[in-house]
Parts: C-alpha cells; sequence; structure tokens
C-alpha cells in the first residue's frame, strides 16, 4: 500500500478532528495547531495515521499520535522523523512527551528521546493543559529530545 505525508492544512481540521476523536484521543486546539501536525494518507487520501506538536517558545509537546493499525512499525518512524523536522523548521529546539505504555518507552528511546523525571519538566511544559492532564495518570512517563 501506498502511503504519503503532508503537513496538515486549515482544509484538513474537520478530518483530522474526526480521525483523532474516533480513536478517543481529544481534539482539543487541533484548529489552532494545525500547521503543526503531520498526517499520513493512503491511495485514496485517507488518514491512517497523525501527530502533532503544540509549541511553547522554543519547546514543543508531541500530541494526538495515532496510528492505524495497519501500519508497519517502518511507517511510525517516518512519521515521528517528519514531525522532528517539521518541529525544528519552527524552531522548536526541545520536544517533550508523554506515555503511558512501557512498550512506548523502548521505542521512543530507540528513537532518541530520553526519560527525564516529571520534577523537571520545563514551567512552560506545565502551562500545556494536555501535559498537566497527561502527568495526573500514575503510568505518565516524560520523555524529551533535544535537537
Amino acid at each position: 500500500m501506498f502511503y504519503q505525508l503532508k503537513i496538515a492544512e486549515t482544509k484538513d481540521v474537520e478530518r483530522l478532528t474526526m480521525f483523532v476523536e474516533k480513536a478517543g484521543i481529544s481534539s482539543e486546539g487541533i484548529t489552532n495547531l494545525i500547521d503543526y501536525f503531520v498526517l499520513m494518507e493512503n491511495g485514496e487520501n485517507e488518514i491512517v495515521a497523525c501527530i502533532g506538536v503544540e509549541p511553547v517558545k522554543n519547546t514543543g509537546l508531541l500530541r494526538s499520535l495515532v496510528v492505524s493499525d495497519k501500519l508497519k512499525q517502518a511507517h511510525i518512524v517516518t512519521l515521528f522523523q517528519s514531525i522532528q523536522t517539521l518541529s525544528e523548521k519552527r524552531g522548536i529546539t526541545d520536544l517533550f512527551l508523554v506515555t503511558n505504555k512501557e512498550a512506548s518507552v523502548q521505542f521512543l528511546s530507540l528513537m532518541g528521546f530520553q526519560k527525564l523525571k516529571a520534577d523537571l519538566v520545563p514551567s512552560e511544559m506545565l502551562s500545556i493543559d494536555h501535559m498537566k492532564d497527561s502527568l495526573e495518570d500514575p503510568n505518565a512517563k516524560v520523555m524529551v529530545k533535544s535537537s
């Protein structure tokens, strides 16, 4: 199957919102952050994966990772590489994320992310509601990658 990546545009807001909500993920803020999302589409232009970054100064929080079960790990790696490239082009030097899955930690470590103690998260990241909410999970693990 053929897949292509693209930076989301205003015209993608509605279908991206539906894709994310169908996966049970909050779509809050997508409209304002649409050009900070990378989409992966299949040959029929259907979204099969997405990831976004919520910027604060020169840092960003990765969010809204949704991946179709049809994709292979190589597709997910490409998606991560694309959002990292987009972030760098937008002046983001440190990418943060929160996960509650240990299997994700191993994969993300291979992608260059490192665990960070929650009490070392910069205050600007704590200004993001998604970050604060995610840290309420007792299994939450914060990871960071610096460019």
